[in-house]
Parts: structure tokens; sequence; C-alpha cells
């Protein structure tokens, strides 16, 4: 009988070393399954911090700061006294634009009395004009009748004056030859000259009512030009209203510079608009400051997480999912809820946002910005900035 053949010592160690390593093997991999199990439906990350709406505090109007009534580190309620600027400025801009609102009122009561006068004396005037002419038309027409007449007693003067002179002729030869006496002729005389005194006066007549009609003619053309001057009624009534409607609006630019005074005064005192922490307070009494100049900061006590989770881990997570939230400045356990996701990762909503289209390629997981709010509201003092791990428990 043989006996049994020994294996070399280096070939037994080997098989062990092999042994080993199957071991780790086997228990890395018994680790890995049971935390899978353990941490199924969990999303977790450590790239999470404390939010809040933090409110700038800007000045709306410019001055010099008189008071100043918090202090940095401050607790505030909404509608309390933060700043108060000197009003002097802001006073002397409303009785100057109380001034020019009166002088506008003032204005708009003239221009709307304006048009009443001028619809008024427009019509008036036109309705007197054009009875002057018909005054001064029925002047030229009996000065023309007045005319006729003088001229028909002018002829007449004129036959009545040959006749006189006819009979002079005759007088003058019945007395040469001894037929009449010296006193029938003086008589022939003294009619020839009567009516050569007639024709002078009928002469003179017709003269004047020549006169006459040329100044009645002369006050029909005058009384025709008032007529032409005032026949534009409706123009001139518009032109008034366009100034009253200017005068108007006027007012309104008066009044809304008023409204506009009264508003910069009422913006010289600066409140707070919510409730929180005073923080980088940065002005202090007697210093200028210009309109959106930042004052002071306002930290809300009202708090969330914002959690920066791997495009990766999103996928079936949901607002509403239960969150657990550790935070590195307290021991406990927190709780919380999903509340939104961000449309976009925050990459895109940096100052100069990856291109991929440019320059050489290189993937990289992107990070999604996830909001959660409080379950229930901490019992601890909230700063935003501090550092928190959270878990989503997702659906699969």
């Amino acid at each position: 009988m043989e006996a049994p053949v020994k294996q070399p010592p280096r070939r037994r160690k080997g098989k062990r070393a092999y042994l080993v390593l199957a071991a780790i093997a086997t228990l890395v991999a018994g680790v890995w399954f049971v935390h899978r199990w353990l941490t199924h439906g969990q999303e977790k990350t450590d790239d999470a911090q404390v939010e809040a709406d933090v409110v700038p505090i800007a000045s709306r109007v410019a001055g010099t700061l008189r008071v100043a009534r918090v202090h940095d580190n401050q607790t505030v309620k909404a509608g309390a006294v933060l700043f108060e600027i000197d009003p002097e400025g802001f006073d002397i801009d409303i009785a100057r634009a109380e001034a020019e609102l009166e002088a506008a009122r003032a204005q708009e009561q003239a221009a709307r009395a304006q048009v009443a006068i001028v619809h008024s004396s427009s019509s008036g005037g036109l309705s007197s004009a054009r009875a002057a002419v018909t005054g001064a038309s029925a002047s030229a027409r009996g000065a023309n009748d007045t005319i006729r007449a003088a001229e028909a007693a002018v002829a007449r003067a004129k036959t009545d004056l040959a006749i006189a002179e006819t009979e002079l002729g005759h007088a003058q030869a019945l007395l040469a030859k001894g037929a009449i006496t010296r006193r029938e002729l003086d008589r022939t005389m003294q009619t020839r000259d009567v009516a050569s005194a007639a024709l002078a006066s009928a002469t003179a007549q017709l003269d004047a009512a020549r006169d006459q009609r040329s100044q009645a003619l002369a006050r029909v053309a005058e009384a025709e030009g008032r007529v032409a001057q005032s026949s534009p009624v409706d123009q001139q009534v518009a032109a008034a209203e366009a100034a009253a409607a200017l005068a108007t609006a006027r007012v309104k630019s008066a009044t809304a510079a008023l409204a506009k005074a009264k508003l910069d005064r009422a913006h010289a005192t600066i409140t707070a608009p919510i409730s929180g922490v005073v923080s980088k307070l940065a002005v202090h009494p007697g210093q200028s400051i210009n309109v959106n100049q930042t004052l002071v900061m306002i930290v809300p006590t009202d708090t969330y997480v914002v959690a920066n989770f791997k495009e990766t881990q999103i996928a079936h997570m949901r607002p509403g999912d239960r969150v657990d939230i550790e935070l590195d400045a307290y021991r406990g356990h927190f709780e919380g809820v999903v509340d939104t996701i961000s449309p976009a990762t925050g990459a895109r909503f940096s100052l100069l946002p990856p291109d991929n289209a440019t320059g050489n390629f290189v993937k990289v997981v992107q990070r999604v910005p996830v909001k959660i709010t409080w379950q229930d509201a901490p019992r601890v003092t909230l700063r935003p900035g501090l550092s928190a791990e959270v878990v989503v428990h997702v659906a699969d």
C-alpha cells in the first residue's frame, strides 16, 4: 500500500487566499444588499441648506436719514417703523404742488367761463352784424331813391331856368321897343334868378344824396365785414372749449403731482413689510441715501430647506413626499414635505450657464434644487444657510 501524496505548502496557502477573498466578496455583497434593502425608496443628499426669503429694504426716495429705529439682529414686526428720512423737502414739494393745483383750477374756471362768453358774444355779434347789414342796405336803397328825386328836381330846375332865361330875353327885346316897362323886365329877371337859385339848390341836394349813398354803401361793406368776421362761430367756440380742455388737463396733471408729492412724503417713513430679524444695517442717521439704496435686510422667521439632488435621484420624486431632515447645528430629527421641484437645474440659473455645444464636452451629473417645507414648525431658531442632510421617501 502506497502512502498519500502531500500537497506543497504554497498551494494550500493559495487556496486559503482565494477562500478569504471569496468570503470578503460575499460579505461586501451581503452588506450592499442589506443597505439596498434598508434604503429602498429613499433618496439622500447632504447638499442641502436652510433657506428663507430674505427681504432687502430699500429707500424709494432720496434724502438725509434723520432717525434709524433699528439695529443689527433686532427682531421687528410687520409695520414697525425702521427709518425716517428728513421730511422738510417733501413738505415743501407738497406746498408747491398744492399751489400749482389751485392755480390750475382757477385757470380751468376762467377757461370754462370764457367758453360761455365766446358762445354768447359770437352768436350775438353775428346777429348784430347781420342786422347792421340789413339796416345799411336799407339806407343805401333810400339814398338811391333820394338821388333819383334830386336828379328829377335838378332837371325841373334846369327847365325852369331855361324858360326864365327865354322870357328874360323876350322882355329885354320888348323893353327896347318900349312895349313893356322897366318894372316888368325886373320881374322877369327876378324869375330867372329864382330859377337859377332853385337849380343850384337842386344840384346841391343831388350831391348830398350821392354822398349819403356812398356812406350807406360804405356802411354796408363794413357791416358785411363784421358778418364775415363773426361767421366762424363754431370755430371760436371750439377754440374756447379746447382752451378749457387744456386747463382741465393741467388740473389733472397738478393733481397727480400733488399725489406724487404726498406719496414721496409717506415714503420718507420706511416700515417693515414682514416680521423677522434685522441684519446688514448699512446706514446711520445723518447719512445721505439715494433711491433704491439698500438700507437693511430682514430675515423672516419662516424658513424651508433647499436640497440639491442629483439628476439621477429625482425620477420618482413628487411634491408631498415625506422627508427626514438632520441639521448639523442641532441634534435631533426633523420632518418635512417636498413642496416643489425646480423646473431647471441649478447650472441653468448661473450667471454663465454651461453650453455643451462649445469646447470639449465632459459629462457632469447635474443637480436639481428641491424645496422642502417643515411638517411641523421647529422649536429651535433656524438661521438661513445652515447645512442639512435630507432623506426623501419616494414611491417606486
